[in-house]
């Protein structure tokens, strides 16, 4: 599976093309190679290998910005000609494309990830993990992938890395209980015992549980549950282009203090880490950006397009959600820095939320379905309860975290005590 990890479109002709018909043009190649196994009801029931390679094409015509992709060999000239169509009605403007770079970062590539022949066995011990805790394991996933991507473009960039990324979900039932847990890693050492653990006992703890008095709680939120709820009400707000655009309340806010006793890093190069990689998907070279220190607002994430805009230099955070989309400012990892302390005491011990996307990015406000918890001190699981607030006044809120952090998706940090959180049941 390791030699499948290399490039098969011959891009020359479309360089040539490209060259010859546009001011400007980048191409972002990338082929992706994966393997996963999945878990249902308790059992290994699919093992899926897949590959696919694709070319984005961004093109700049006075000024307007085309793009296009593709999978198919022989359809490159075609996705040029369209990616030029399209400069001539698109609103989308830019000047040129960066000369890029690349930053040194350790610890993203495993060649025993894509080989994937410890995969089975890898579902075996989470299935296992989770009947020893008296659970059962409904569904869930493992997947292993290598990814192999360049980027050129008309400003000199040649740009190539290679990476991997080993990501799992596991889904508990028991009774009319249910809980779920992610883990994630570069390497097979991903924690999956851990994960399958979490799962299984708050599963066990959601089939007991009850309700709770509405008032204000001591709150602790899992890495889980901190992540759903800054990714969805929060991260927005350090975008550059959303600062512009008046749909963020940071804006006007630089060497304010926003928050309480917490720092906030987008450090794209720290080694091993899920999102890190050498340069972004514009080809700038990442970085670590202090965003929040101590409380205080530092700074603000830009892609090319915006750090011209308000000249400064690029952050690193110009990112392609898919292969055939177009790159948007987003976070890489986000590091949560608190004052470390393992005694949390009696709160509510909150393991996941459901409907995070529904927080509103622009005010920060939220209110979100608790499912499940646990309300140390009284020793009580609760089914289901309600947190209610805005993500600024959170963040004044909170204590301190636990010495270990664990990263989910973009955000890498310690399980966080929060102090008078509005609660309903």
């Amino acid at each position: 599976m390791a030699n499948e990890l290399e490039f098969q479109m011959d891009l020359e002709a479309a360089l040539k093309f490209l060259e010859f018909n546009s001011d400007s043009w980048e191409i972002f190649h990338e082929v992706e190679v994966k393997k996963a196994v999945r878990i249902e009801k308790g059992r290994i029931k699919h093992l899926i290998a897949e590959r696919e390679e694709g070319v984005a094409i961004r093109v700049i015509i006075d000024g307007r910005v085309g793009f296009s992709f593709t999978t198919d060999p022989d359809a490159l000239i075609e996705t040029c000609e369209r990616a030029i169509r399209i400069s001539k009605i698109s609103e989308e403007k830019l000047d040129d494309f960066p000369e890029g770079g690349m930053s040194k970062v350790n610890g993203v590539y495993s060649r025993e990830v894509i080989e994937g022949n410890w995969l089975k066995e890898a579902g075996e011990t989470v299935i296992s993990t989770v009947l020893e805790k008296k659970a059962n394991p409904a569904e869930g996933v493992i997947e292993a992938s290598g990814i192999k991507k360049e980027i050129l473009n008309s400003a000199g960039s040649e740009l190539e890395s290679k990476e991997t990324f080993v990501s799992a979900f596991i889904e508990c039932v028991h009774g009319e209980g249910a809980a779920y847990d992610l883990a994630t890693s570069r390497d097979i050492d991903i924690d999956l015992k851990r994960m399958a653990e979490n799962a299984s006992i708050f599963a066990i703890h959601s089939s007991k549980g009850g309700k709770i008095e509405a008032g204000r709680y001591d709150v602790v939120l899992s890495p889980l549950a901190t992540h759903q709820l800054l990714f969805h009400a929060l991260y927005p707000a350090f975008s550059m282009e959303n600062v512009m655009k008046g749909r963020s309340p940071l804006a006007n806010r630089l060497n304010d203090e926003v928050f309480g006793e917490i720092s906030l890093i987008d450090d794209g190069m720290k080694d091993g880490l899920f999102m890190s990689s050498p340069f972004d998907d514009e080809g700038n070279p990442t970085q670590k950006t202090v965003l929040v220190d101590s409380g205080i607002l530092k700074n603000f994430l830009k892609d090319w397009k915006w750090s011209k805009e308000v000249s400064a230099d690029p952050t690193g955070n110009g990112i392609r959600q898919e292969r055939n989309s177009y790159p948007v400012t987003l976070p890489t990892n986000v590091l949560v820095e608190v004052q470390a302390q393992e005694d949390y005491g009696k709160a509510l011990y909150i393991h996941s939320f459901t409907g995070a996307h529904t927080s509103n990015p622009v005010s920060g406000d939220f209110s979100l379905e608790c499912s499940p918890a646990v309300l140390t001190g009284e020793d009580k699981p609760i089914k289901t309860a309600m947190l209610y607030g805005n993500v600024y006044d959170l963040l004044k809120k909170v204590e301190f975290g636990g010495k270990e952090k664990i990263q989910v998706e973009n955000t890498y940090t310690p399980w966080l005590k929060f102090s008078g959180v509005e609660v309903k049941g």
